[in-house]
């Protein structure tokens, strides 16, 4: 082996390794945004990883400024259950003083046989209006020995209730403290939970699912490539993976006849083969959207931006960049075809005449039959030699003269 050609095989690797390289980082990037899509419709298939790590570490701001709040709160919940259930039992006791008076009253006036005032049933506890029927039970001169001690035992009871009272006013205070407490602290989470929503909501409803594919694309990220290409444009992303992926496809038609040791691959047909595939890529790309081939992931037609299947675009451009000559020849014939011309009309199917250069009519250039890389060994040996394939046409004889051989 020489050394042009060994040189011409290990520049040739390099070549390969970068477009692996290349390849994986921008269909990474548009398989994220293809993605994208169908979790946020609005997003439109762009999101800029730096943006969303800036939301995300607000948003955790935001939720350690709420971690004491919550404790805050939780205390604040269990003091105000203690202020209530405390003033829960004041009530019911000075409610069960206020009815054993109001009954003691009522038996003092039966005994006394003194007839109570007509407003009492349903009446409202008051203490100055318990006086008052008491001392009209002590007027009954009759009865006043047995309704002495019944009367003075009410007048202790109507004590106990005054008490009660002043005790009650303020335990239902410190309710009301606490809260009022509970209360400012409730806003203040509501607040910072309505800050968080709105930071979330810029990114649809699944923020979270959507940090997570960001952040696992950051990691798998090649010297900060793939996040570029994912903040860019979906439509421009696909366009370049469609360029890039002509390219891995030059490379793949040029290793087969490299590897034959018949053909004289040099630095001119490598490079000259590598442009021409990512042209022919580009120029197969714009060509396919507009002649309707299915691009979307539904198969439905052709829609620029987010919806583009990266599967289908990297194809295209794989095809193309293998197939580069004839995809030249195919968009010839369909500009004929617009054009008004006679156009040959869509490719022959794979059961045709086997065209000797390879291509969408060669069966063993698909790898349907024979040696998947011969028609691109051929190729590549007749672009070395100046175009001579003894391949192409049988040979032809010719008239022998005397003392020839």
């Amino acid at each position: 082996m020489s050394f042009h050609r060994w040189f011409a095989g290990f520049f040739l690797l390099i070549l390969m390794i970068t477009a692996l390289f290349l390849n994986t980082a921008m269909f990474s990037a548009r398989s994220f945004q293809h993605h994208l899509v169908s979790i946020d419709r609005n997003s439109g298939g762009v999101a800029v990883l730096a943006d969303i790590e800036k939301v995300r570490a607000q948003v955790t701001e935001l939720e350690n400024q709420r971690k004491p709040l919550l404790g805050e709160a939780q205390q604040a919940e269990l003091k105000m259950s203690e202020r209530q259930r405390a003033v829960d039992e004041a009530r019911e006791a000075l409610q069960r003083e206020q009815i054993k008076i109001l009954a003691s009253t009522a038996a003092l006036e039966d005994a006394a046989r003194v007839s109570p005032p007509a407003d009492t049933a349903g009446a409202a506890f008051d203490a100055e209006f318990i006086l008052q029927r008491l001392a009209n039970v002590e007027g009954n001169r009759a009865t006043a020995a047995i309704t002495r001690d019944g009367a003075a035992a009410v007048r202790t009871g109507l004590s106990e209730v005054a008490r009660r009272e002043a005790e009650l006013g303020p335990k239902e205070d410190e309710l009301v403290r606490a809260q009022n407490e509970l209360r400012l602290i409730s806003e203040q989470l509501n607040g910072s939970q309505s800050q968080i929503l709105g930071l979330k909501a810029s990114y649809g409803e699944n923020f979270d699912r959507i940090y997570n594919e960001a952040r696992a694309l950051k990691r798998s990220s090649f010297l900060g490539m793939t996040e570029t290409f994912a903040g860019m444009h979906p439509t421009f992303v696909s366009t370049i993976l469609a360029i890039v992926m002509g390219a891995l496809g030059a490379i793949l038609y040029l290793f087969p006849a490299y590897l034959n040791p018949a053909n004289q691959i040099t630095f001119v047909v490598i490079i000259v083969r590598l442009f021409f595939g990512m042209v022919a890529a580009l120029a197969f790309y714009i060509v396919a959207n507009v002649t309707g081939v299915a691009l979307t992931s539904g198969n439905t037609g052709v829609t620029m931006g987010g919806d583009l299947n990266p599967f289908m675009v990297a194809f295209l451009g794989i095809i193309a960049g293998i197939m580069a000559d004839d995809i030249a020849k195919w968009i010839m014939e369909r500009g004929r075809e617009i054009l008004g011309g006679t156009g040959g009309g869509s490719p022959p199917p794979a059961s045709a005449t086997v065209n000797p250069r390879g291509g969408p009519e060669d069966p063993a250039a698909l790898g349907l039959i024979g040696d998947p890389f011969a028609a691109a060994a051929r190729d590549a040996a007749r672009t070395t030699m100046g175009g001579a394939d003894p391949g192409d046409q049988p040979p032809r004889g010719k008239i022998l003269r005397s003392g020839e051989g």
